[in-house]
């Protein structure tokens, strides 16, 4: 007999803004309220699932206005289908025999890493949650279990929806489907629950909360100490102004690159002072573009914009170096060795605080403006060079298998 071929991951999500994305019917004087990260909790979905691997996309809708429109046209132009859908009929227009479709509430919120998790499952199942009381705002199956707002189910199962009247909920009848059809039921640890993973968003009180939740996460996602630690704070003040600009994401999002540009040019002219200031600023607003985008990975039309820029950055330190270049100072090999250490520092396993250290853009753009102020751009390039490589061999003896072996 042959069987079905089931793809890895699930190839179609089907979201819905029937009443429960309290931010698609906004008033503009709740708006900031009522928004995740700048955009509808649909949006925010949308974003987290594509960047899964999930790049179509079903909404159920009970009536089209300019807004929805607007967000599938903002995706189509990422080649990303976005299609909506009233009827159970609808769906079939959009689905292959061999589609599994990851299927969530419109009024769910989960951290991205959770939804890249569970994404990976190669079988079929409904998430669930308990009956207790504090998971009242999850959809009941039965008497103890209840619905924790996530199912990946078949073509198949959907395919059982086709005669189902348009004024029902395709996502409340398709669990009770698929529940029919024995899809296994997964019971979720309450721990996501409690600690925000999973989060039924009612009010605007409970976008206040996620927003914050969020930012926090990104903030202290990034890698570098300084990052982390200097510009989070700084970044928390200022990202929810950008969120409730439009003009303002934009402007965030190629700034790094711009500053980064800038150093090369006054590199190469021989700024050098000026060159390492506008470094700092290309890192300074590529820190706030990952707390304000999340955009790690730099879908759309662009590539990395992180890569990109630090890329440009190490342009323009070998162009200032050569420009200081003299017969007593080899600026050149000092611009190779520290590029070189930061390179080997992303790629090995280090002591979280030599991680910190080592992998801090922010912190070698400060020693390069305080060092070229006081010692001229090779010589401070030469001391950074001896602080990374300390760093590094004291890294290595932190870890190393004697001091490990003599640990209790």
């Amino acid at each position: 007999m042959v069987s079905a071929r089931i793809p890895e991951k699930p190839s179609v999500a089907l979201l819905s803004v029937t009443g429960g994305d309290v931010s698609t019917s906004r008033a503009a004087t709740d708006k900031a309220n009522t928004e995740l990260a700048g955009g509808s909790l649909v949006d925010y979905q949308i974003k987290t699932l594509f960047r899964a691997g999930i790049s179509r996309f079903l909404v159920e809708v009970e009536n089209m206005d300019g807004a929805m429109l607007a967000l599938a046209d903002q995706w189509r132009q990422k080649n990303v289908l976005v299609d909506f859908v009233r009827t159970g009929a609808d769906i079939q227009l959009y689905l292959k025999l061999d589609d599994r479709i990851w299927v969530q509430s419109g009024q769910l919120y989960v951290q991205p890493d959770f939804v890249e998790t569970l994404v990976q499952s190669a079988d079929n199942f409904v998430a669930t949650v308990d009956g207790r009381d504090e998971n009242s705002l999850f959809e009941r199956i039965d008497l103890n279990t209840r619905w924790a707002g996530i199912s990946i189910v078949g073509a198949s199962t959907i395919a059982m929806l086709k005669d189902l009247p348009e004024d029902w909920s395709i996502i409340s009848s398709l669990l009770r489907q698929a529940i029919l059809a024995n899809v296994p039921l997964r019971l979720m640890s309450q721990q996501h629950v409690n600690n925000g993973t999973l989060n039924m968003v009612q009010g605007p009180q409970d976008f206040v909360q996620l927003n914050r939740q969020i930012l926090r996460r990104r903030v202290l996602s990034q890698a570098g100490l300084v990052e982390a630690r200097v510009l989070g704070p700084v970044s928390a003040k200022l990202v929810p102004v950008i969120w409730q600009s439009p003009v303002a994401l934009k402007m965030v999002k190629f700034a790094g690159p711009i500053f980064a540009l800038g150093a090369v040019a006054l590199g190469v002219s021989g700024f050098d002072l000026a060159a390492t200031g506008a470094a700092f600023g290309a890192v300074a607003t590529n820190s706030l573009r990952l707390a304000t985008t999340d955009d790690l990975n730099g879908q759309g039309k662009f590539p990395n914009l992180t890569s990109v820029t630090l890329a440009l950055l190490v342009i323009a330190m070998f162009g200032s170096a050569y420009m200081d270049t003299s017969y007593t100072n080899d600026g050149l090999f000092a611009a190779f060795a520290v590029a070189s250490i930061a390179w080997i520092s992303m790629r090995v396993v280090l002591p979280r605080w030599a991680d910190g250290l080592l992998r801090s853009p922010a912190l070698l753009s400060i020693l390069a403006l305080v060092g070229t102020a006081g010692l001229g751009f090779t010589n401070a390039l030469q001391w950074i060079m001896v602080a990374q490589l300390s760093a590094f061999m004291f890294a290595c003896y932190d870890s190393g298998p004697d001091k490990k072996a003599g640990q209790p």
